[in-house]
């Protein structure tokens, strides 16, 4: 009985030993565990799907979310390889075009990035998930006209979004006066009022309220459009021209110098 005791206390002792020896040598190396998961493509995510792949999707959707925060970690968006991400995203949006899930984190997640540039490709995102059924997506696509004018500062690429909401119909009203909003932060004042114009003379039933701003909104443009009018008029006239007088003549020139001989 004492034997078979020894023995288990020895067997412990090794293993306990074993363990203690494997943790000393390993204590300073750590995993190499990235943040974002390396994109496959996508006949080989297809095929991990075993034919449900609505719930590869959902698996992965979920997999993104957590990224970076697992095994005990808590990683800063700016250290998210953002390029992956939207990768990842246009991936799965073969799998599930209509789901909100991966818009809804790239429009309310990913773009919070403490790195703004990398929010460029949030809205690239945004744009390619929306556009190709902007009467369904149309949220999504406003969402990356406001990341594009006010994280990027890029009144180009936010007016390419905000075109598109032209063609949504059933939609709040301000969603079809996007363009025009982004028009005025351009500066150009009559492509803004054109917008509102088409708006008011298209649209039915337009409430009380919203009249009233549309009218403020045209009012407003037409006197800073006739303001910049004024202004280049003003300018045009304060320009000095180039004097035409003839220059004189010799004579003219002898005959206004006194004691000329």
């Amino acid at each position: 009985m004492r034997t078979r005791i020894s023995s288990a206390y020895l067997c412990l002792a090794f293993f306990l030993a074993t363990q203690t020896g494997f943790w000393w040598h390993t204590l300073a190396r750590l995993p190499d565990m990235a943040i974002v998961p390396d994109v496959p493509g996508q006949k080989a995510l297809q095929v991990m799907s075993f034919g449900d792949e609505e719930f590869l999707f959902r698996t992965m959707a979920m997999r993104l979310s957590n990224a970076g925060d697992t095994f005990g970690r808590f990683t800063a968006l700016y250290k998210y390889d953002l390029r992956k991400v939207y990768l990842w995203f246009t991936l799965l949006d073969h799998f599930n075009a209509h789901s909100n899930v991966l818009p809804s984190m790239a429009a309310y997640y990913f773009s919070q990035t403490q790195k703004t540039s990398d929010v460029r490709y949030m809205v690239d995102y945004l744009y390619e998930h929306s556009a190709p059924c902007i009467q369904e997506k149309w949220w999504w696509m406003a969402q990356g006209v406001y990341l594009a004018m006010h994280k990027l500062k890029d009144m180009d690429l936010a007016l390419k979004l905000a075109n598109t909401l032209t063609e949504a119909r059933d939609v709040p009203l301000w969603v079809n006066q996007l363009p025009a909003f982004v028009y005025e932060k351009r500066g150009e004042f009559d492509a803004a009022l054109g917008i509102m114009e088409n708006i008011l003379s298209h649209t039915q039933d337009i409430d009380p309220g919203e009249l009233r701003y549309m009218k403020y909104f045209i009012d407003e443009r037409i006197a800073k459009l006739d303001e910049l009018s004024a202004e280049e008029r003003k300018r045009l006239e304060d320009a000095k021209l180039p004097d035409k007088t003839p220059a004189p003549s010799p004579a003219e020139m002898h005959e206004a110098v006194p004691g000329a001989q």
